[in-house]
């Protein structure tokens, strides 16, 4: 049964690709499929169901499908847990070798969807919740220049990529968090990470002590000079 399952799975695979900015956010949906996935995939496409996908028939699909699910991509992600205002940009959809005959061949979708924040994200502490599913096998997430890293949550086998901008990548996982005194689990990630304020940067003491140096300097000068 396990076999079956692992098998029935690998016909469909996700991937998301998360680029958080101080003012923006961009989500990357890379979806594959295989075998029956593709072919049924296809079949959805093939509109007059001559066996043969024609490119009037995928900008059909993508018209349609972009109309009808808009309104679903605000719900996969949320920024300090909905506390400022998220928008969106702009969403485009592309299928690759999706055209010609009805096979089993690999079929590919990319849904890249931009969004807005206002205000944008200052310093302080912040938050992302990003929608997840089991199929999800690679899930990239990258945070703005400058921010700390402080704990994630719902992301399984996580590795960190770089350090700054910070940017993790792991696979789609279990969130558990505390809804009143009862534990909740849900198919998604969270992370939450910090803005230092200017003078909690590590620059920021060297330079004062550099500046007070200088001024140091400055007054010796000039007791000397009179």
């Amino acid at each position: 049964m396990l076999l079956l399952v692992s098998q029935a799975m690998a016909e469909a695979v996700y991937e998301n690709d998360v680029q958080l900015e101080k003012d923006g956010l961009t989500l990357t949906i890379f979806e594959t499929y295989n075998l029956s996935d593709a072919r049924e995939f296809r079949l959805s496409l093939d509109v007059d169901n001559d066996s043969q996908v024609t490119e009037l028939e995928i900008a059909s699909f993508k018209e349609s499908y972009l109309a009808s699910r808009s309104s679903q991509f605000m719900e996969y992600v949320k920024v300090n847990d909905g506390n400022v205002t998220l928008y969106m940009d702009s969403i485009s959809l592309n299928l690759y070798n999706a055209t010609g005959n009805v096979t089993q061949d690999p079929l590919y979708v990319n849904t890249a969807i931009k969004y807005g924040i206002t205000p944008e994200l200052g310093a302080g502490d912040h938050s992302l919740w990003i929608i997840g599913h089991p199929l999800i096998e690679r899930m990239s997430i990258s945070l703005p220049e400058g921010t700390i890293l402080v704990s994630n949550d719902g992301l399984d086998n996580v590795t960190i990529v770089k350090d700054d901008p910070v940017e993790l990548e792991g696979r789609s996982g279990i969130r558990s968090f505390m809804v009143g005194n009862r534990s909740t689990f849900e198919y998604a990630t969270t992370v939450e990470f910090r803005n230092p304020h200017f003078y909690e940067r590590g620059y920021v003491l060297p330079l004062l002590i550099g500046i007070e140096l200088l001024l140091v300097i400055f007054v010796i000068y000039m007791r000397r000079k009179r």
